[in-house]
């Protein structure tokens, strides 16, 4: 996994909600855009779960990572029972 693919991914699913948006773009490329930000946001969530990216972050410390996030901020009811 290389980091700049995630973030050029991020970047250009950026241009294309930008680029759907724009009310000069005809209905059938915004079409086709809608198409192609389901399949962007598909592989960048592929990449977010493969194991390499959560070894990256340190995926294995999430539950006290969200532990200590909820004693900080005092929110019990995001905290499932183990």
């Amino acid at each position: 996994m290389e980091l700049k693919e995630l973030v050029d991914l991020i970047t250009i699913r950026a241009y294309v909600v930008n680029s759907s948006s724009n009310p000069t773009v005809d209905r059938g490329t915004v079409k086709e855009l809608n198409g192609i930000l389901l399949l962007l946001d598909k592989k960048i969530i592929d990449i977010l779960k493969d194991v390499e990216f959560k070894e990256y972050i340190g995926y294995s410390d999430v539950r006290s990572v969200i532990e200590t996030a909820a004693r900080l901020t005092n929110i019990k009811s995001g905290l499932k029972k183990s």
